[in-house]
């Protein structure tokens, strides 16, 4: 069995790594994350997407918390689903 909280709270913190290391990237070198995005999705141009302007602080911080809110919330939503299927056998 996972604990669930422990498990939610690590998913969180990598998922806010993550989230700060874009966010810096996106202020500091927009076009090479621009790039890397790019070349996840096979087949598809999304050149018009990029922004124009940098992201302000305030949607940043509202980005920070609703990604590690949603992170936290799934994961430990899964963790309860798989400890109690987990159980059943």
């Amino acid at each position: 069995m996972l604990n669930a909280k422990a498990f939610a709270n690590a998913t969180m913190i990598v998922a806010a790594v993550f989230y700060l290391i874009c966010l810096l990237l996106s202020y500091v070198v927009p076009d090479l994350l621009f790039s890397i995005i790019n070349s996840w999705i096979h087949s598809l141009n999304i050149e018009s997407l990029q922004a124009e302007q940098t992201i302000f602080l305030t949607s940043a911080a509202l980005g920070f918390f609703s990604i590690t809110l949603f992170t936290w919330v799934t994961t430990y939503a899964t963790i309860i689903l798989y400890n109690s299927f987990y159980n059943k056998k």
